[in-house]
């Protein structure tokens, strides 16, 4: 392997980034059958492994996902200790874990071993696709794409069929440019983002969905216990569009960003106070709970970023 280049791992085999790839028969591809995870560093450690691992697990045994029998923590941080020595140093990296049950049988015939695939990789985590947000503030809007029924796939499990949120995403990037959709379940309650999950702030209560009914978020939950020790009152509801329309403040969480504070619902952002005071104080929570100012460092890393284009 060569040392300058970063590293990754197919089947507990760590091998060149520029040599991982899955065959076209693997069921990732073919159906877009796979579990996954996303983490991130954090002055260069991973940031909240037993929880992601936790939830990884989860999602592999609601989707009938076979697991590595390797030790995935110890090949994860080979490969996140040797792509950080070859990035500019106080940047961050994003950390990828997947599995699927491998290939497809129809293209594999019926006497084939059919094994399940396992691979890791990183990214260096691209700062400027945040950085001005967390000055300006998110711009949602109430997409016409609904959630996919729980009935069919689980909203526990973190998977890669997204193709809903792709839809979703696209609908409303038409009618409200630079925007991300918020979905709705099939009943019409607020659900989540494409890639977050969803707070507001009515009348001195944060509302946030019910979290059987939503990804059960690292943030989210990191997010609600800091406003806990805050002292605010969490209320997890069936939201309303009327209480998203009614609310003081909207925030995400998420966690290339942690927390990021909604400036614009729909077309209007009347009625919205960015960053509001509960937002303003979450923030400042998370900054101690990591260690550093979290949108300082997405900024600092942007410019970095953009002078090295």
């Amino acid at each position: 392997m060569n040392n300058s280049e970063p590293i990754a791992c197919l089947n507990g085999q760590v091998i060149n980034f520029c040599d991982l790839r899955l065959p076209v028969s693997d069921m990732g591809i073919v159906h877009g059958i796979a579990v996954t995870e996303m983490l991130r560093t954090f002055k260069g450690k991973l940031f909240e492994w037993e929880a992601h691992w936790d939830r990884f697990q989860k999602s592999a045994a609601l989707t009938d996902i076979p697991l590595p029998e390797f030790d995935v923590l110890e090949v994860v941080q080979q490969i996140v200790e040797h792509n950080l020595s070859i990035i500019p140093q106080g940047n961050e990296l994003g950390v990828i874990i997947s599995a699927t049950p491998g290939s497809n049988r129809t293209y594999m015939g019926s006497s084939a071993d059919i094994q399940p695939t396992f691979f890791a990789h990183t990214f260096e985590l691209p700062g400027e696709l945040w950085a001005d947000t967390t000055e300006s503030g998110q711009h949602l809007a109430i997409s016409s794409v609904p959630q996919i029924s729980p009935r069919c796939v689980p909203p526990a499990a973190k998977v890669r069929s997204r193709m809903n949120w792709y839809l979703a995403e696209r609908d409303v990037s038409k009618r409200y440019p630079g925007s991300r959709p918020i979905v709705l379940d099939e009943y019409g309650f607020v659900r989540e983002t494409s890639t977050a999950n969803l707070f507001a702030v009515r009348d001195g209560y944060v509302l946030t969905a019910p979290e059987e009914t939503v990804l059960p978020g690292i943030c989210r939950a990191i997010s609600i216990r800091l406003l806990h020790e805050m002292g605010a009152e969490v209320r997890e509801t069936n939201m309303t569009v009327d209480d998203l329309l009614q609310a003081q403040e909207i925030f995400t969480t998420s966690t290339p960003y942690c927390l990021m504070g909604v400036s614009r619902l729909n077309s209007a952002s009347a009625g919205l106070d960015f960053p509001g005071e509960i937002t303003r104080a979450l923030i400042e929570k998370w900054n101690e709970y990591v260690g550093l100012d979290i949108h300082e460092q997405l900024r600092r890393i942007a410019i970095g970023r953009q002078s090295n284009v």
